[in-house]
């Protein structure tokens, strides 16, 4: 239930739109600006920096939770179920090793450049850093909830015996007969 509620959460959705559409306005006014009216939004530079980065980090995270990532499974399909647990488990352990060190390499930036103020904005240099911090989590969060689905008997490639073939293989598009 509980990994069903962060699959559905959204947030990060509605964060990485409103992301973009602050970047491309701000973008956009500023062209504007600078060639109209020979003016521009100084600052326009290092918000839509900032918005990049987190727009990059939270587009990863929507890619994790939606599997749109990019993974490759063939092999592990072939394998028998509880060489493929284990391979899941090995890798899934590696992840998390990985959002561990995203988390403390994030941490210590942070905390560095905290003090630190964008020269234009005043926006606090921690701020872009803490994107890490946050996916590092969000990272996290995922990669447990299908640890506990794992757990429970069912592998995240499972879901390919639902496709028509029936037998776990993507199907092949119809011929004109309507054959497979």
């Amino acid at each position: 239930m509980v990994w069903r509620r962060i699959r559905e959460l959204a947030i990060f959705d509605y964060l990485l739109v409103a992301g973009m559409v602050i970047m491309s306005l701000l973008v956009l006014v500023n062209v504007i600006l600078r060639y109209g009216f020979n003016s521009g939004l100084p600052f326009s530079v290092e918000v839509s920096r900032f918005a990049f980065v987190w727009v990059v980090f939270l587009g990863a995270i929507v890619a994790l939770k939606d599997g749109s990532h990019l993974g490759v499974d063939s092999i592990v399909r072939k394998l028998p179920r509880p060489l493929a647990y284990l391979c899941f488990f090995v890798t899934h352990a590696i992840m998390l090793w990985c959002c561990w060190l995203l988390w403390k390499g994030s941490w210590i930036q942070t905390k560095v450049n905290l003090g630190n103020l964008a020269p234009i904005s005043g926006i606090s240099v921690g701020f872009m850093y803490a994107a890490g911090l946050v996916s590092a989590i969000a990272f996290a969060l995922i990669i447990l909830g299908r640890i506990y689905t794992a757990l429970r008997g069912t592998l995240p490639f499972d879901g390919a015996a639902d496709h028509p073939a029936g037998d776990g293989e993507v199907p092949v598009a119809p011929t004109r007969d309507g054959e497979r």
